[in-house]
């Protein structure tokens, strides 16, 4: 009988090209079994509330409840995480994160104990790669247009042609992106959304829509302050094009769902607080009728291909997906990386995840997670952490963010 004899906690900072570092945890779940070792990730701590956890006090906490336990016992860590980190019903909170990490490496171990990989043990693939919308960060300064269409024509070049395009800041700069996009690359690609990230309010957002309608897209996200199902209903009454909005727990999916308040619902992992909650939200979507994607926080390989197998198993993923973490860091942390190949995310090969971390890679990044240095504005729109004095230095051309 394996058990878990250990958890590790290793927290490392990654810095994006060009912005903002940010600060993940690696999860480790040693066995009694010679080299069975269960890997997940903690995700980009860096959204707000402005505050890390105490990793090393975490690490104590997660052995006392983990220790002993099974690779298969999937559905009694839950528990006991639900039961010490309960969902708090906010896309940003922090005890969604640290579930995460944890909840995958156990996909990760018990795929691994049985010689399968996870989406094998998550009913199986249903796609043979992963359709990826690849984001572009907001128009905050003039010069953002001018960087933004150099990164679409980059990553263009490299295959990708769906792109999920963050607006709601600088209206008139989205415009001006939004139309010269267009010009430049005509129906060669596809603005899978315009994202408002809860910015605005539901009038707003709709009146911006149509300002920009002819531009053509094929959805709007979160246009609507967070926790607003009247306002996202609203929205969707008022738009010709359909709704989606992140589903970050249960209460939240069902009062979606009561409301009939968005098309399409954004299932992150992370958001969610792991792989075996987020199965539920795909069986409410299903349930209820709605079209999923796969959203993200942007993690690193090891999160990253957690939410591949998730899109790969789930036949009610109908959407291109959003994880590009891997393309927006400078370093990793895994001996191989995953892949994006004709603007799709492969899944990798070998039994669990199909990662494996690098040590040196992991020590390179390895410190403790830390705020300074970025503020608030520069965390909720990802723009490069500029001087003091609130102005920022420019970014190389088709620099990601």
């Amino acid at each position: 009988m394996v058990q878990i004899t250990r958890v590790r906690l290793t927290s490392v900072n990654t810095p994006r090209h060009g912005s903002i570092t940010c600060g993940h945890v690696l999860v480790e779940l040693l066995t009694d079994a010679d080299g069975l070792v269960g890997v997940g990730e903690m995700s980009d701590f860096q959204h707000l509330p402005r505050y890390h956890v105490d990793v090393a006090d975490l690490e104590g906490t997660l052995n006392e409840l983990l220790v002993g336990l099974e690779p298969l016992q999937i559905t009694e860590v839950e528990r006991r995480l639900e039961q010490s980190f309960p969902q708090a019903g906010y896309i940003y909170d922090k005890s969604r994160t640290i579930k995460c990490g944890v909840d995958i490496a156990m996909w990760d171990l018990a795929a691994k104990h049985l010689g399968v990989r996870v989406v094998d043990l998550l009913g199986g693939a249903v796609r043979d790669a992963v359709p990826i919308a690849y984001p572009i960060f907001r128009q905050q300064r003039d010069d953002d247009v001018a960087r933004n269409l150099a990164m679409v024509a980059r990553r263009v070049a490299e295959g990708f042609d769906h792109f999920r395009v963050y607006v709601g800041r600088r209206l008139d700069l989205d415009e001006r992106f939004l139309r010269a996009v267009r010009d430049e690359h005509g129906d060669a690609i596809t603005i899978k959304s315009l994202d408002f990230s809860n910015l605005l309010d539901p009038r707003a957002a709709c009146r911006f829509v149509d300002r920009v309608a002819d531009v053509g897209f094929d959805l709007v996200e979160s246009p609507a302050p967070h926790h607003d199902v009247k306002g996202l209903a609203h929205a969707r009454d008022r738009l010709p094009v359909p709704v989606s909005e992140h589903v970050y727990g249960f209460r939240w999916a069902l009062d979606l769902v009561a409301a009939d308040a968005v098309d399409v619902f954004n299932v992150s992992v992370i958001a969610i607080g792991g792989i075996t909650p987020a199965r539920r939200i795909f069986a409410i979507a299903e349930a209820a009728g709605k079209s999923c994607l796969v959203g993200t926080t942007q993690e690193l390989s090891v999160g990253t291909a957690a939410a591949a197998h998730v899109a790969m198993a789930m036949p009610s993923v109908s959407l291109p997906s959003d994880p590009v973490g891997p393309l927006l860091y400078t370093r990793d942390v895994v001996r191989e990386p995953v892949t994006y190949s004709g603007g799709k995310l492969r899944v990798p090969a070998g039994p669990g995840l199909g990662m494996v971390l690098d040590p040196a890679r992991v020590a390179a990044s390895a410190g403790p997670l830390s705020w300074a240095g970025t503020d608030a504005a520069t965390v909720v729109d990802r723009a490069p952490t500029g001087p003091s004095n609130g102005t920022r230095p420019a970014l190389p051309a088709g620099a990601a963010r």
